[in-house]
């Protein structure tokens, strides 16, 4: 009796290491676009759905000068802003090295504000589309959101933009 005890003992105390070994401790698998889906076409289909109005792309000098991002933090980009004054339109994507996702975010919410400031003495409705705006991190992706229609409920129509990107990764938790 004693010994089948102790066998049994040693016996869960192997099992225990070996499944701490094999797995209990693994990182999750990063999130990634699925195979043959580029940022850009991320970007593309979001915008086709919630167009970006009188868009610009996004360029070095955008990525830069507006957002404050180093290129050298960044391993690829694409996305639209509006080059009107009357518009909050932003539509960016960003793949950040591992290193600098927070600082990516960080420069995306300092651009949200910075858009909600511009409209808080006028156009209520470009305000309204700003604030409903949201900074979606997935992996070592950051999206920058301010779009819809601001005849409906914005912030369904930024939750359909983030749907629409989400659909786009594999490996999400």
């Amino acid at each position: 009796m004693m010994l089948k005890r102790i066998f049994s003992a040693a016996l869960a105390t192997a099992l225990l290491l070996a499944m701490t070994a094999c797995g209990g401790s693994k990182e999750p698998p990063v999130p990634t676009l699925k195979e043959g889906v580029t940022l850009q076409q991320v970007i593309d289909q979001v915008n086709e759905s919630y167009p970006v109005a009188m868009s610009a792309a996004v360029d070095e000098t955008v990525l830069t000068d507006l957002l404050g991002i180093s290129a050298d933090d960044v391993e690829e980009y694409a996305g639209y802003i509006t080059m009107v004054m009357v518009s909050a339109d932003n539509l960016i994507g960003i793949k950040a090295k591992p290193d600098k996702v927070e600082t990516v975010q960080k420069a995306l919410e300092s651009q949200r504000d910075t858009v909600i400031q511009t409209f808080e003495q006028y156009l209520p409705a470009q305000l309204d589309k700003a604030k409903a705006g949201k900074v979606v991190t997935i992996g070592n992706y950051v999206f920058l959101l301010i779009v819809g229609n601001t005849d409906k409920d914005l912030s369904a129509e930024i939750a359909g933009a983030e749907e629409l990107i989400r659909g786009n990764f594999d490996n999400l938790t």
